[in-house]
């Protein structure tokens, strides 16, 4: 309900404006004040939206009212009335941006024409602050998208000089949610209202397809992530009956950015096609508690199982994490760490089908080794060389890639889902991922969604079709996160995408 102030020192004469505004539907609250001091007051207490002032007033004049009103609040309407015909004192209200002049007495028919003309006028500007709003959060999302996906430096840039995105400074910690639905679609509208009254914390929010979306965390939000993941995931299992799985990243630095922190976090949601029994998924990059040798035993373990299941992603990962422990300066037993790499390389080469005695040469070098970092290299070489056989061996990875990519032309229109979609070529849905994204350098889920909007634009520019129609033709449920995921995608609405691209046609 909107609140209006009128200040008259007059009794008779606030009644009399009273009266005129209760017999409209205006849905007002009504407040008064009897003299220019005590409007004052309830301006800075009330905050009311229009201001509907007399001229003449004891203890502060009708314009030293206007003018400190301005000092604190820009935006209420101000409407001033009075006994004197003498525009002289509506040419000094201008620069206080007074909307309407009343003179008194006052004209029933004259009074009510000012109020709607003020009510139009206050309903027009947020109108215009809420679509200003909206296209600000548009142009937001669509340079953190860009930047996420790329890191480039530029784009962030650009997004600073064109936005006001200082936030993105104050991010510390990433958690990506990934669902088995299109739940994000479904539920577009209302998700992060209910996340946000379910966790109390402060974050913001981007939506990143139909199945997944980011949080972003401030250094002001002091939690366990891992008990926050888990929360997250109890959240919308038993709240909003959705399968999901959270992935956590690590603390954001200086040297490990926002981008960074995004691919972490795509990688460590590759456990969902590995580690079926794990919801939550955090980097084990830190290992409290432990001793160099202990990490390293950990990380060896954890190769050698990444290698029976095919997981090349984390294969690489930990390998990685592995070779930065020679910089830790700890001490651990070469001949451990040469019979648990043999190990590795063991499962490699069986896996590759090599024979025993290409098994037994690299074994040998293994152990010729006199330092850890020749150690370092001979795995890195069969980890490369396990690489590059899976990728040349499993049927062909590029006629796989393609097999995928002529599905989902096929099929765009459908429920398109990593499982659905394994399902549907014949493919592990791990590998089926791990071998698209390095082939293309983009994800599956991405490729699907970019691939659907390219659609929604052939139909834009060559059909009359209804945006509701092509929204559904396209794979999308609901049209009002298809008409987002559009403008974030190509930087404007499907109106007006098809308005400036020559079909100009009524799109109902």
């Amino acid at each position: 309900m909107r609140k209006i102030l009128i200040a008259d020192d007059e009794r008779i004469e606030r009644q009399g404006i009273r009266s005129l505004l209760e017999r409209k539907d205006y849905n007002l609250e009504i407040l008064e004040a009897s003299n220019g001091k005590e409007a004052l007051e309830i301006a800075r207490s009330q905050k009311p939206d229009i201001l509907l002032s007399d001229i003449k007033m004891p203890f502060m004049t009708g314009l030293e009212l206007m003018e400190k009103v301005r000092q604190f609040d820009s935006e209420m309407a101000i409407i001033i009335f009075s006994g004197y015909s003498d525009f002289e004192y509506a040419r000094l209200a201008i620069k206080y941006g007074v909307l309407g002049y009343v003179l008194k007495p006052v004209n029933p028919s004259e009074f009510y024409n000012v109020i709607d003309k003020t009510l139009i006028a206050i309903d027009e500007k947020k109108q215009t602050e809420v679509l200003m709003q909206k296209n600000q959060d548009f142009m937001e999302q669509f340079y953190l998208q860009k930047y996420l996906n790329t890191g480039r430096q530029d784009i962030k840039a650009e997004a600073m000089a064109t936005l006001d995105v200082s936030w993105w400074e104050q991010v510390r910690q990433m958690i990506l949610i990934e669902t088995a639905t299109d739940f994000f679609e479904e539920h577009a509208e209302d998700f992060e209202t209910e996340l946000a009254a379910e966790l109390k914390l402060p974050f913001h929010y981007l939506n990143l397809s139909a199945t997944s979306s980011l949080l972003f965390f401030d250094d002001k939000v002091k939690v366990d992530y891992s008990v926050l993941g888990q929360h997250i995931h109890g959240f919308m299992k038993d709240t909003m009956n959705a399968e999901c799985y959270v992935a956590v990243s690590s603390t954001i630095t200086s040297d490990f950015n926002m981008a960074d922190a995004y691919q972490e976090v795509e990688i460590l949601m590759e456990n969902r096609f590995y580690r079926s029994d794990m919801w939550v998924y955090m980097p084990d990059i830190n290992w409290e508690g432990k001793d160099n040798y202990d990490v390293v035993v950990d990380l060896l373990e954890k190769m050698e199982n990444d290698v029976r299941l095919r997981d090349l992603t984390h294969l690489w990962e930990h390998f990685r994490k592995f070779a930065g422990q020679k910089q830790q300066g700890g001490k651990f037993s070469h001949i451990f760490v040469k019979f648990s790499c043999s190990n590795i390389v063991k499962e490699m080469y069986k896996d590759m089908n090599f024979s025993s005695d290409k098994c037994a040469d690299a074994i040998e070098k293994l152990y010729q080794c006199t330092t850890v970092q020749e150690i370092i290299d001979i795995l890195e070489q069969n980890i490369q060389l396990y690489e590059d056989t899976m990728f040349s061996n499993q049927s062909g990875a590029r006629s796989d890639v393609e097999k995928v990519k002529s599905y989902v032309y096929e099929h765009y229109a459908d429920e398109l889902s990593v499982e659905i979609l394994g399902k549907g070529v014949y493919l592990s849905p791990g590998y089926m991922s791990y071998i698209f994204k390095k082939e293309t350098g983009e994800g599956l889920t991405h490729f699907i969604r970019e691939f659907r909007l390219e659609k929604a634009k052939e139909l834009l520019c060559t059909t009359n079709k209804k945006i509701v129609q092509i929204c559904k033709e396209t794979g999308f449920t609901n049209a009002s996160y298809f008409c987002k995921s559009f403008r974030e995608y190509y930087g404007c609405s499907p109106e007006k995408f098809r308005k400036t691209s020559g079909n100009g046609e009524d799109i109902g």
